[in-house]
Parts: C-alpha cells; structure tokens; sequence
C-alpha cells in the first residue's frame, strides 16, 4: 500500500509538472499570413524579472490586423540578461496588405495575403 501511494504521488508530480512550466515565447521579426491566420509575434516582457502588467501594455492599432494578447511565458531579453517573464503577443490578420510597427523598440513586419 505504501508503494502505491509513493507511485500515486510521484505521478501526479509529474502530472502537475507540465502545467508549472512556462512556453518561450519566440520573437518573429517578418510574418505572413493568410486572412483569418493568427500567430504569436512577440513576448511582451515587464520589468526583468517580472512579469508584465496587462492593463499597461499598449498594442498599437494596424490596417491590416489586430493584436491580443496570448498566454504567459518567458521571453530571452538581451536587456534582462536571459529568460524573464512575458506574455504572448498574438497578431490576427484581417485586411490584405503589408505593414511594419514596433513593440518595445523591436520592429515586426507583417505581410498578409
């Protein structure tokens, strides 16, 4: 009984595990897109080390789609030094056309077919 329990409990570490870890976010400097296609383009960062505040990040309005925000995660910061909490910043193309605009001083172009 004892060994049942230990392997019980060693599988819902284990279980729990996943959910714990964080996704690194990717940084896409030039995307294309279908109309109706969304990906994440960014990990927004806050100060380093933490995570960010959503209710202060400032997504800008484009012609031709829109911005969300995605799931948290970390981001690789060259400013923070390595891995820093971010969430994802997802683009959703709606219009044909092509743009560029920045996010934290990084530019991301986008084509949209």
């Amino acid at each position: 009984m004892k060994r049942f329990i230990a392997l019980l409990s060693l599988g819902i570490c284990m279980g729990a595990a996943p959910l714990l870890a964080q996704t690194a976010i990717e940084y896409r400097e030039r995307v294309t897109l279908q109309v109706g296609q969304s990906v994440v383009v960014y990990g927004y960062r806050g100060e380093c080390g933490k995570a960010p505040v959503a209710n202060q990040i400032a997504l800008p309005a484009l012609a031709t789609g829109s911005l969300s925000l995605g799931k948290p995660g970390t981001s690789n910061s060259n400013t923070c030094g390595g891995a820093t909490p971010a969430v994802e910043i997802v683009f959703t193309a709606t219009a044909p056309g092509r743009e560029s605009f920045q996010l934290r001083g990084d530019k991301i172009s986008v084509r949209v077919k």
